[in-house]
């Protein structure tokens, strides 16, 4: 009985220590999405995305002002020069939108085109409670070199700002990505319209 016991008293304080990890990082997460609540719904910001895969590089940049938009891709192949690229405008009611490969340009006016860069928050991420609870078991987190959550999930890492809670970095798989963020800085002449003069059309 008394062995009984003793293995009892230390599956107990395994039970104890894993509730405590797991509470742990559930309220970190929790603290996290409250944090990046104010920015989720951020309607004037700079986003600046870079991605690495397979040796390809692609820069996205993104004004956002009040629902008029302004977005850059370009993409780079392994040798270093630039490959294929767009440019996504959107302002007063007007969508235009270029994509370019090589010499060959093309304007798309008024059709849709998905190309905005969007803010990624732990709010945005894991606003629902029984997701954040699940991630709380499955996943491990810890502080960088930096000061800021390292959230790892099987091949998927993500470093998130403490004070902002906005998603940084990301590797998942063999895709890594950047990013950052300018908030309430754009103005309208940052949102240029695109010249379309050496373009073909391409209408609704």
């Amino acid at each position: 009985m008394k062995l009984w016991k003793k293995i009892l008293i230390i599956v107990l304080i395994l039970c104890a220590i894993l509730a405590i990890c797991i509470i742990r990082k559930f309220i970190i997460i929790t603290n996290l999405v409250n944090i990046s609540q104010e920015y989720a719904n951020k309607t004037n910001y700079l986003a600046v995305v870079q991605s690495l895969q397979n040796g390809n590089v692609s820069i996205a940049k993104s004004y956002n002002k009040d629902g008029n938009i302004l977005t850059t891709l370009k993409t780079y192949g392994k040798d270093g020069e630039e490959e294929r690229g767009l440019v996504k405008y959107e302002k007063d009611n007007e969508k235009i939108s270029v994509v370019y490969n090589g010499q060959e340009k093309v304007a798309m006016i008024n059709q849709p085109v998905l190309a905005t860069i969007n803010i990624v928050t732990m709010f945005s991420t894991f606003n629902d409670f029984l997701l954040r609870l699940q991630f709380a078991v499955m996943s491990r987190i810890s502080t960088d070199n930096a000061g800021n959550y390292l959230i790892e999930l099987d091949n998927w890492k993500m470093w998130v700002d403490k004070d902002t809670g906005l998603v940084i970095r990301e590797i998942n798989g063999g895709l890594v990505t950047e990013r950052s963020y300018e908030f309430d800085n754009v103005k309208d002449e940052d949102i240029v319209k695109p010249d379309i003069s050496d373009c073909k059309i391409q209408e609704n």
